[in-house]
C-alpha cells in the first residue's frame, strides 16, 4: 500500500514538472517568436503610395516611381544602377544610398542636402497665371488632383516658363527635390534644383523646358517594402 501511494506521488510529481517544462518552452518560443517579429519590423521601411512620373526627353518617354511614407516623412527612390538598390530621403536632410561596392560588399552610404530645410525665400519669383490643369486618377479610384500654374523667371529659368503645381500631396516637395542635389548614379533622370521657389506644400506636377518635358501621371496607394539589414 505504502509502495503504491509512493508511486502514485511521484508519477503526479512527474507529471507536473513535464507539464511546466512544456508550458516554459512555449513561452520562451513565443519571446523568440516576437522578438524576431519587432525585429523585422524595424527593419522594415515601409511605403504605401507612390509619386509617378512621366519624362519625355529626345523624344522618349519613361517613367520614375518616388514612394512615399507619409507618416515618417519618407521617399524613397530607386535609380537605374546595378549597384544601387534604393536612395531614401528623411526630413532631417539626410539621403541613405543603400547598395554595393566593387567587391560586392553590402554598403549604406549618407550624404546630406542642407538645402531642403531651408525656408522659403524666393516666392516673389512666382506669378500665378490662374490656369488650372486637372490630373484624372479615375483608374485608381482616387481623388482627381488639381494642379495650378505659375509663370518662374530667374536666372536658371526661361522667361516665361510655366510650371504646375499641386499642394494636395502631402510631402515636403524639397525632399523631392534633394534627390536632383545628390552625387554620382543617385540623382533622378530630371533635374528640379532650381524649383525651390515654391513653398514646401507645393509639389512640382507638370514641366516643359527645351527638349524635357515631365509629367506627374498619378499619386496613390502602391505600397512597397525595403529591407534595411539585407
Amino acid at each position: 500500500m505504502i509502495k503504491l501511494l509512493f508511486l502514485t506521488f511521484f508519477t503526479l510529481l512527474f507529471s507536473c514538472k513535464k507539464e511546466q517544462n512544456r508550458n516554459s518552452t512555449a513561452v520562451d518560443f513565443f519571446n523568440i517568436k516576437l522578438e524576431n517579429a519587432i525585429s523585422k519590423q524595424d527593419s522594415i521601411a515601409y511605403f504605401e503610395n507612390a509619386l509617378v512620373y512621366q519624362v519625355e526627353q529626345n523624344n522618349k518617354k519613361e517613367e520614375f516611381w518616388i514612394y512615399v511614407n507619409e507618416k515618417e516623412k519618407q521617399l524613397l527612390f530607386i535609380p537605374h544602377d546595378d549597384m544601387i538598390r534604393a536612395v531614401i530621403s528623411y526630413p532631417d536632410g539626410i539621403y541613405k544610398l543603400f547598395g554595393t561596392n566593387e567587391n560586392g560588399d553590402k554598403i549604406v552610404l549618407k550624404q546630406i542636402v542642407p538645402r531642403i530645410l531651408h525656408k522659403n525665400m524666393n516666392e516673389d519669383m512666382l506669378e500665378e497665371t490662374n490656369e488650372i490643369k486637372i490630373i484624372n486618377q479615375k483608374n485608381i479610384q482616387q481623388k482627381n488632383i488639381i494642379c495650378e500654374g505659375f509663370r518662374a523667371t530667374n536666372r536658371n529659368m526661361q522667361s516665361g516658363e510655366t510650371v504646375y503645381a499641386t499642394t494636395q500631396i502631402p510631402i515636403s516637395s524639397f525632399q523631392l527635390y534633394g534627390f536632383s542635389q545628390l552625387e554620382g548614379d543617385a540623382k533622378l533622370p530630371i533635374n528640379f534644383q532650381d524649383l525651390d521657389m515654391f513653398r514646401k506644400e507645393q509639389v512640382i506636377t507638370h514641366l516643359e523646358r527645351g527638349n524635357c518635358k515631365v509629367e506627374l501621371r498619378n499619386y496613390g496607394p502602391n505600397p512597397y517594402e525595403f529591407d534595411l539589414k539585407k
